[in-house]
């Protein structure tokens, strides 16, 4: 209260002092009035300068409308030039039924109707002769039928909700959509019908507000001609918007999608946008530019077929299979199963089958991790191939009891035999001898634990945790693939990174950027990201996986003609149901190379929880068949050279060989002298 009082003082002293007249009233108004001229001054500058940008722009967006034109869809290729995804024009539709007030004749003009030309004939002096002619320039009308006209005609309006949420009724109705017909000779039918149609009704076109009353409009839709690839390729929606895979991954990056062009107008009370004298009328949308895959289609399509046969009769959760080239990093085929087939109804159900599993489902992988614990030992000059280790039946690690592979014997085994029998025992023994940190450096470099970086959406990077935070029992198992997740294509790395010499190649799946002219925008070229081992320790690894096919754990895989090289890996998944580790539940990997005396093909086959009886919950009886099935596929469609036999036509037609290479398979292993 006294803060007022001491206020309401010093404003009666500051107007006895400033009051320029002696009456009140007169000061009083003169205040007010200045302080209004203050207030105004003060708006108009505010206007003008300070928020000048802002209101300009909200009268530009009141007076000013754009047309949005997005450019053709570029195609994605496969290696071959094979079209995988490609945009096909097409036309659709439209209704104004509330423009039509004799919709029986138009009926019958839209459907040809003979009697009815005849009629509009006579009434325009038009010749017989003529007849004919109107009735073929009629005939892209026909595709339109007569329920599709009468639904249409029935809904008369579409419910347009604006951005403020008020709905609109516009007298426009979609009639058919995505008909693969000429533009051309559709405007031409679509001009004549109308013609047609005011001739014979009498009604006044210019009269209308809107006079199209059916139209046209030309979009484009995305097609899949190959019908393959769908993990890899994607789809994309209604609208043309890339969905999932690499439609979605190159509309982000603005590769496929060309430019979409904006024209301005002058817009008007009711929203509608009329182009200036200025506008440019004949526009030429650039398309966007094709992209080739390292991915053969062909390939792609016998991977597919083929899982879709092991899906079918093992049921497991997924299946994945991955082909790569080892001196490239290059993904010449790979998918999942079960794969969307482009076609199917777009449930949700069936768009999970999008969700390329070989990069984005990783999972523990067992002992396709041995050979490259063996390769790190070796290539650390640690040990030889032919370095004899003791393998008891059991060894201790921590609290954690461990069992050799030989049901209670003891054993002496070559490094290398270690791999061919898949003895656990022995691994953890090579482990130990590198050590905690040189192990986690190698499981890096060979591209655990991170994003492989291929053009796909999704990749996980797996789990491989810090070595510092491995107990010894987790040192132990990760020798073997356990407490370690990766995905198939990480694997896929890894093992051409064995095989190929030593080097990491990023794996990728472009090859190429080709614009609408053929010309080669951009072309990705193999990356070599480092040295992982030296070339001497890949060539022993090769003969040390070939073992494993020859004599080991994947003799499944072995032909007759050429030498396989890899290696299987039975995972126990563990269930959270029962807090440890379910026997009934299984991953099975097989990882290889072929031929493997100059690889020029890695694969790696997942299958995940198959539904089979507990005998075949085994890698070699589940990922083995499968890997043979496909590689014989391979070689047989890549018309391959043998590397095992060498065969010679004689002269009398009779075809021989002789076994070439023999010096490859390793010999002397303490194990295999007891066979």
């Amino acid at each position: 209260m006294r803060l007022f009082i001491l206020f309401k003082e010093l404003l009666s002293k500051l107007y006895g002092f400033l009051k320029p007249f002696k009456e009140d009233r007169l000061n009083y108004f003169f205040f007010m009035s200045l302080l209004l001229v203050i207030i105004f001054t003060w708006r108009i500058f505010d206007l003008s300068y300070f928020s000048k940008e802002k209101w300009l722009k909200l009268a530009s967006s009141q007076f000013t409308g754009i047309f949005k034109l997005s450019s053709e869809r570029g195609e994605i290729l496969d290696r071959n030039g094979s079209l995988l995804a490609a945009s096909l024009k097409v036309i659709s539709f439209y209704l104004r039924p509330t423009e039509i007030k004799d919709w029986e004749l138009f009926k019958e003009i839209i459907k040809g109707k003979p009697s009815v030309i005849e009629q509009y004939a006579q009434k325009s002096g038009i010749g017989e002769k003529r007849i004919s002619k109107i009735l073929e320039t009629l005939k892209p009308l026909s595709v339109i039928s007569d329920e599709e006209l009468r639904k249409a005609y029935e809904k008369k309006y579409t419910v347009v909700v604006t951005k403020s949420g008020k709905k609109i009724k516009v007298p426009f109705v979609w009639l058919k959509k995505d008909v693969p017909e000429d533009p051309k000779e559709v405007k031409r039918a679509v001009r004549t019908a109308l013609r047609i149609y005011y001739t014979l009704s009498g009604e006044n076109r210019f009269r209308k507000k809107h006079p199209d009353l059916i139209g046209f409009l030309t979009e484009y839709v995305r097609v899949y001609p190959y019908q393959v690839g769908s993990t890899v390729v994607g789809i994309t929606n209604k609208f043309g918007e890339g969905l999932y895979n690499l439609e979605y991954l190159l509309e982000k990056e603005n590769v496929i999608t060309g430019d979409v062009l904006k024209l301005s107008g002058e817009k008007d009370v009711q929203g509608k946008v009329y182009l200036g004298k200025e506008a440019t009328v004949f526009l030429r949308k650039k398309k966007g530019n094709n992209v080739e895959l390292t991915i053969d289609g062909n390939l792609q399509y016998i991977f597919e077929k083929t899982v879709e046969k092991y899906g079918n009769k093992w049921h497991p959760n997924f299946i994945n299979a991955v082909l790569m080239d080892p001196n490239s990093g290059e993904v010449l085929a790979a998918t999942s199963w079960p794969y969307y087939k482009y076609g199917q109804k777009r449930t949700k159900e069936n768009l999970k089958h999008l969700i390329p599993r070989f990069i984005t489902s990783p999972y523990e992988p067992g002992s396709v991790m041995k050979p490259l614990v063996l390769a790190a030992a070796l290539n650390e000059g640690l040990i030889t191939k032919d370095t004899v280790f003791h393998c008891p039946p059991t060894m201790k690690v921590g609290n954690k009891v461990f069992k050799n592979e030989f049901h209670g014997r003891d054993v002496k085994l070559r490094a290398w035999e270690i791999i061919e029998y898949s003895d656990n025992v022995g691994i953890i023994q090579v482990a130990q001898l590198l050590g905690k940190r040189k192990l986690y450096q190698y499981y890096r470099n060979f591209g655990f634990g991170k994003r492989t970086g291929i053009e796909l959406p999704g990749e996980s990077p797996g789990i491989l945790r810090n070595w510092k935070k491995w107990r010894d029992v987790d040192f132990a198992t990760l020798s073997f693939g356990h407490n370690i997740s990766v995905t198939t294509l990480q694997l896929a790395a890894a093992y051409s990174t064995l095989v190929n010499g030593g080097i990491y190649y990023k794996p990728r799946i472009l090859k190429a950027v080709i614009d609408e002219k053929g010309k080669v925008v951009k072309e990705f070229q193999p990356v070599k990201l480092r040295r992982v081992i030296s070339d001497r320790t890949s060539k022993v690894m090769r003969r040390i996986l070939t073992m494993v096919v020859e004599g080991g754990t994947g003799v499944g895989t072995k032909l007759v003609n050429f030498y396989i090289g890899g290696k299987t890996g039975t995972a126990v998944k563990y269930d959270p149901k029962i807090g440890g580790y379910n026997r009934s539940k299984i991953t099975a990997t097989f990882a290889g190379a072929f031929p493997i005396t100059n690889p020029r093909y890695v694969l790696v086959v997942t299958v995940d929880e198959p539904k089979v009886p507990k005998n075949m919950l085994w890698a070699s009886k589940i990922a083995v068949p499968l890997f043979k099935e496909l590689a014989q596929r391979v070689l047989l469609y890549e018309r391959t050279p043998p590397d095992k036999r060498e065969y010679r036509v004689k002269p009398g037609g009779e075809i021989t060989y002789t076994e070439i290479n023999r010096d490859f398979i390793l010999t002397n292993g303490l194990e295999q002298k007891k066979k």
